[in-house]
This record gives C-alpha cells, structure tokens and sequence, in this order.
C-alpha cells in the first residue's frame, strides 16, 4: 500500500515538473515574440516621428502633429540618384569609338559629362563635326526631359590662340560652348532659359600641357546638369514669361 502511494506521488511529481517545463518554453517563446514584434521598423511611423522632429525644430512652419497622415512629413530630396543613374544608362549607349572620350562623374548639385574637343570639333576649331549630331541629338533629348539648368563651359590648350586662327582662347572656349548651346536649344528643342554657355580659355585643365597628348585632354567641353537646383528654381523654367521689359538696354523676363 505504501508502495502504490509513493508511486502516484511521484507521478504527481513528475507531471509538476513537465508543466513547469512547458510553461517556462511558452513564456520564453512569447518574449521571443515580442522581441522580433518590437524589432520590426515600420516605416510610417519612422516617417510620422521624424516629420514631427523636424517640425518642432523649425523645419517645417508651425512644427508638425504625427497625426497628420494626409501629406508628405519628409522634404522631398532632388532626384540626385536617379539622375546619376539615368547619365550613366545614357553614356552606356554611346558609340564604342567614343569610350574614354566621354565622361560622367557627380557633382555637388548633379552632373558633369565632360565630351572631348575631337568628338565635337575639328581640331582648334569651334565648327561642330557632322559625325557629332547624333551624340547631341542623344543628349539634347535627355536634358530636354528634364526641369533643371544646364551649363555649358569650354576649355582649351595653353597654346597660343593665334596658332588657332582666334584672338584669344578665351574666344575659341567660348564659341565651343556656344556652339553646343545652339544646336541643343535649335535642333535639339531645349528651353534657352535653361542653358548657359562660357569658355574657360586655358585655367582650367585636367592635364599638365606638357605633351600632345596632356593638351588633347584638356580641349573639351563640360556640360553640368544641376539636377539639385532648388525647386522655386524649377518652377520658373517650367513657366513662359508672362512678359518682358528693357531696363538700360537689357531684356528682361517676367513669370507669375
């Protein structure tokens, strides 16, 4: 008799322990879960809390309520990315003959692409080869796309301009980046109000002018797509100007 009740005791005992057991499993699998739960970033409420943080911190007039769901919380960032990579999908098109003559690299507002002198002109020249429209028909379409300004510098050689038949390299430079400007903003359909050209001359190179070779590099033209321009910016070269008036001989435009 004393045997069977020692027997059901430790029955009794081992179920205890097995129920401990379990319930120590269950407690520990549910604070797994709520671990992995809180781990879980969820992107509309890093949203709303960092709006609600610039807000009070003056970013944005009035401050911000993390309730107000309805509009945008974050500014909205230039498309610096985006264009970095449609330039490179750009370039990735180009004649294989012109690889290493044509280059892309970031600036702090957009892009650069840096085309030779001899993809362009005939050497020491500002007339435009035939063999370089369908380049420019390619780049013309690509910035036509867009909102932004574009500048157009030329660059030359520190030889002497009157070897070049011009008076000066600031001349030549100059008519290189003009040159570009009218075929984008002729033939290529660009707003003008969007396009600057100037010349640089000879202070500018990225080569030492030492050899033939140095100098070819640094006969180029650059062309910058300012992709970060503020957005008020944008806005005007979207627009027609509603007129214009002549203040000491210079033509100037009006938008709403």
């Amino acid at each position: 008799m004393a045997k069977k009740k020692k027997d059901v005791d430790d029955q009794r005992g081992l179920s205890v322990g097995l129920l401990m057991t379990v319930s120590l499993f269950l407690i520990l699998l549910t604070f797994f879960i709520l671990l992995n739960s809180i781990a879980v970033i969820d992107e509309l409420r890093v949203q709303l809390a960092m709006g609600s943080l610039l807000g009070a911190f003056g970013s944005f007039k009035g401050g911000l309520s993390p309730l107000s769901t309805g509009t945008a919380l974050l500014p909205v960032s230039a498309p610096m990315v985006e264009g970095t990579l449609e330039v490179q999908e750009l370039l990735s098109l180009m004649d294989r003959t012109m690889v290493g003559e044509i280059k892309a690299e970031p600036l702090t507002d957009g892009e650069m692409i840096t085309i030779n002198e001899k993809i362009l002109f005939d050497k020491n020249t500002s007339k435009l080869r035939s063999s370089s429209y369908p380049l420019l028909d390619k780049l013309s379409d690509f910035i036509g796309k867009g909102d932004y300004t574009v500048d157009i510098v030329g660059h030359t050689d520190n030889r002497p301009a009157e070897e070049k038949g011009y008076k000066s390299n600031w001349e030549l430079s100059t008519l290189m980046a003009i040159e570009l400007l009218k075929y984008f903003a002729e033939k290529g359909k660009v707003l003008p109000e969007r396009l600057t050209a100037y010349g640089r001359g000879s202070y500018n190179p990225i080569a030492s002018n030492s050899t033939k070779q140095s100098r070819a590099q640094n006969r180029r033209v650059d062309i910058a797509l300012n992709f970060k321009m503020p957005p008020h910016v944008k806005r005007i070269y979207r627009k027609k100007p509603r007129s214009t008036f002549t203040y000491k001989r210079f033509d100037f435009r009006i938008f709403e």
